[in-house]
């Protein structure tokens, strides 16, 4: 007997499947047999695939759909359905007027589904692969397997695996036995290289159009009361969470450090301060910087007080890309020193 497809999300007589990281059309025909056979077991169900962050287009979808029911039986045909959802932008297509599923109600689990099952994240570059090998190893933590680090970064296996061989060639890993990868030691020339240098960081700046700019803290009072969890608090403020020593005198800016991608949703900006106004200057001082996280894996903490934190080596860049290369230095020699 075919083994059920697992059910997700169940609404009446509709159930639901999410699947991340569908990108082939074999694997795609392989998911609407295999509802097929799942329904044949349950004739009064609906069956709903969402695809999370696929390649696919809508038309392309809708193509492979109809053709499916062009040769499964009319009665399970008209039972299965089909939509694209990106994390994003939400859902890019839905089987409107035949799914009365509650949108609102579905979004919210599919977002989860995606951030449990590790989801492909196309921003996710050899750097978001660096950085978890760096907290991993500040941490000690346990080797990883190229899986593991797919999931927890969002990166392609090629990607990874490119990145393990870069980081080989550079006498930086050390392989287990089982195949499970770690850093020696702390990759600092190549980090900075990859990191802060190389690979464009994506990332928005505001600035107060009221003349009255909020202080850094105070604003980072305001976010905590927004109760938001996947927007953290990077830059000084957070390093100085790791690192209470940090040779600074208040925060120039408020860093924060967005799980997403550049299309995420940035109404929390203005319900944190109206005042604030995205600028396009690279010169002129910014209030608030936003830079986007498109691994899978946050990685944020919270701290004592209830603020949401973004990991160590996040806030680090932020030193960095704000011009402060000096704490920069000092935070990385500090966390290198205290975890030998």
């Amino acid at each position: 007997m075919q083994k059920k497809l697992p059910t997700d999300f169940v609404w009446q007589n509709w159930r639901v499947c999410v699947k991340s990281g569908i990108f082939t059309v074999r694997d795609l025909r392989s998911i609407l047999v295999g509802a097929a056979y799942d329904l044949k077991l349950t004739p009064e169900s609906h069956y709903l695939c969402v695809l999370a962050d696929s390649k696919f287009t809508s038309a392309r979808l809708k193509s492979e759909l109809q053709a499916f029911k062009g040769i499964a039986s009319p009665q399970i045909a008209a039972r299965i359905h089909l939509a694209l959802f990106d994390r994003d932008e939400g859902f890019v297509s839905f089987p409107e007027g035949e799914c009365d599923i509650p949108q609102n109600e579905l979004r919210q689990f599919i977002q989860e589904q995606v951030a449990l099952t590790g989801k492909r994240s196309p921003g996710a570059t050899r750097s978001a692969v660096l950085n978890l090998l760096a907290l991993q190893w500040l941490n000690r933590g346990e080797p990883q397997t190229t899986e593991a680090l797919c999931q927890a970064s969002g990166a392609s296996y090629p990607t990874v695996f490119n990145t393990i061989k870069q980081l080989e060639a550079e006498n930086l890993i050390a392989r287990q036995s089982d195949r499970r990868v770690s850093l020696k030691r702390f990759p600092e020339n190549l980090w900075r290289r990859w990191v802060v240098d190389g690979e464009a960081r994506k990332s928005i700046r505001f600035s107060d159009r009221s003349g009255q700019p909020r202080t850094p803290e105070d604003l980072a009072e305001r976010l905590q009361r927004l109760n938001l969890a996947n927007v953290a608090i990077g830059g000084v403020i957070g390093a100085k969470h790791y690192y209470p020593k940090l040779d600074i005198t208040g925060s120039p800016r408020l860093d924060l450090v967005l799980h997403g991608g550049v299309k995420s949703d940035l109404d929390f900006i203005k319900k944190m301060d109206p005042a604030l106004g995205q600028m396009n200057s690279l010169v002129e001082p910014a209030n608030v910087v936003v830079h986007f996280l498109p691994r899978a894996e946050s990685m944020f903490i919270k701290d004592p007080n209830g603020f949401v934190l973004a990991d160590p080596i996040e806030c680090l860049a932020n030193l960095y890309q704000g011009g402060l290369d000096y704490q920069g230095e000092d935070m990385l020699s500090a966390l290198i020193t205290n975890r030998k």
